[in-house]
């Protein structure tokens, strides 16, 4: 199977960027680490989207789910609707949850 196409709320594309600018300024290089770290979590989901547990049990359609990245504590929020990944948020996991619920009428 090769990996499915994808796609990013817009907001999603903008914490995205403010969390990479975010951690420059801690340190020179950080963000770009955290980049990889994101990047690395949408290539792993677009290649095995049902692997990532569901979004707390979340039965509903979308079948929303989260995938966890490796070093930095965020988790990507995402559903599969044909044979597309649409990445909902990249969310810290000490920012308030389901801030991002609202963005699903969007898409």
């Amino acid at each position: 199977m090769s990996a499915l196409s994808w796609r990013e709320h817009p907001a999603a594309r903008e914490e995205y960027l403010d969390a990479l600018a975010w951690y420059d300024d801690q340190e020179a290089g950080l963000g770009d680490r955290l980049g990889d770290d994101l990047d690395n979590g949408v290539d792993f989901i677009r290649e095995w989207p049902d692997s990532a547990p569901l979004y707390r049990g979340r039965q509903r359609i979308p079948r929303l789910r989260r995938k966890g990245t490796d070093v930095f504590p965020y988790g990507i929020i995402y559903f599969v609707r044909d044979d597309e990944v649409i990445v909902v948020a990249y969310a810290h996991e000490r920012r308030r949850p389901g801030y991002w619920r609202k963005r699903l009428k969007d898409l």
